[in-house]
């Protein structure tokens, strides 16, 4: 998969330090944004790797530019600056902390693009060694996927309804909306005795005399009590700032409604931003691109090497079902991991061969998963 050669800029200041490029440069693109939002649903879309940050007339770095810039990473930023800016801490700080490199204005086209190249190499480098896919923690660029995404970014309010299989990202996808729009992320289960302590001091005033800004995300929502819902339903009349909530369930709309565990109230709750998230198998190619993103991450953190996936392997990814979904193709790779001797993750080693297929998915932890490997290994030496 090539890298397209359109370079994000991202416009920080009212005025740009950044003037039109000249027809020497027409092989490349600028694809200007002054909106978070759009620019993000822009990056997650498309396989963008450079960014430019115009920064040139910013009075000093903005906090949610710098929230936001640190979901996307795996973007080359470069930043154009002025040398006043430059000689500030806040300043220097900002681009040791997000940029690849800098430019101060007036900027010199040649001496910027020079730059542009050797990122464009470096994100190609990456990109054929399967290194890195992803410019953000929120993978995927499947229509299904991303018209969910779409609708949870227009959301900057809650309350927000995250339906899907067990293992399709809710939590993440939660706590991904939560940071976007300055909150702090607070995930417990419905059946939980922190819950339970947390919703009976649900109040008003609590949150008016709070500064911090809270998203409580609720697991198995449908398992609440009807006092609970019933808390929650008053809560969320009083129109209170500071707390946003986020539930994830893995019911549909209408089995929710056929449970007969939810309020009326409550159900009108739930469906007032209800997102659908597609499962694994629906997601079509970005089944292969998760695998490799996981498998560099995984593989990295087990202090182990792996150049990617032979051919079999990815062709198993491919056909699979994923009844576990992305919890399920994390195990899997795990499996591999400790059982594979090569530098290439082939399927009998991650339990896609034929037999593997058939088994039953069963949520394994780290350690089961090392232990499943181990006695796999053993079989195979045999």
């Amino acid at each position: 998969m090539d890298l397209e050669r359109e370079i994000l800029v991202l416009q920080l200041s009212n005025s740009s330090g950044l003037r039109l490029l000249s027809n020497q440069y027409e092989h490349w693109s600028l694809i200007r944004y002054s909106n978070l939002e759009a620019a993000g649903l822009y990056l997650d879309s498309k396989d963008t790797a450079i960014g430019i940050l115009d920064c040139s007339s910013a009075m000093q770095p903005d906090v949610e530019v710098e929230r936001w810039l640190s979901c996307y990473k795996g973007v080359s930023w470069i930043a154009i600056l002025s040398k006043e800016q430059l000689s500030k801490k806040e300043w220097q700080l900002f681009v040791a902390t997000h940029c690849y490199d800098y430019h101060t204005v007036p900027v010199s086209e040649g001496k910027l693009f020079v730059t542009i190249g050797r990122a464009y190499g470096m994100s190609k480098l990456k990109n054929k060694l399967s290194l890195s896919f992803q410019k953000g923690e929120v993978i995927g660029r499947h229509e299904i996927f991303q018209n969910a995404l779409r609708k949870m970014y227009r959301y900057k309010r809650g309350p927000v309804t995250l339906s899907g299989e067990a293992g399709t990202g809710k939590h993440l996808l939660a706590e991904r909306w939560a940071r976007l729009n300055g909150f702090e992320f607070i995930a417990l289960d419905a059946s939980s005795v922190e819950l339970k302590s947390y919703l009976s001091h649900l109040d008003g005033d609590t949150y008016k005399n709070s500064n911090i800004e809270a998203c409580l995300c609720i697991n198995d929502v449908v398992e609440l009590s009807g006092s609970e819902q019933s808390n929650i339903c008053n809560f969320l009349l009083m129109e209170v700032r500071g707390c946003e909530f986020v539930f994830c369930c893995e019911l549909s709309v209408d089995e929710v409604d056929d449970s007969g565990s939810v309020t009326p109230e409550f159900l009108t709750v739930l469906k007032k931003n209800w997102i659908d998230i597609p499962p694994l198998r629906d997601r079509g190619q970005d089944k292969i691109v998760l695998a490799k993103y996981y498998l560099y991450k995984l593989s990295r953190e087990q202090n182990k090497r792996f150049l990617g996936f032979t051919s079999d392997a990815e062709d198993a990814i491919s056909v699979y079902d994923w009844p576990g979904n992305i919890d399920e193709l994390i195990e899997k790779i795990m499996t591999g991991l400790f059982c594979c001797e090569g530098d290439y993750l082939d399927a009998e080693s991650m339990g896609l061969n034929e037999h593997g297929l058939s088994k039953k998915y069963n949520n394994l932890s780290l350690r089961q998963a090392r232990e499943e490997a181990e006695a796999l290994a053993i079989k195979k030496s045999a």
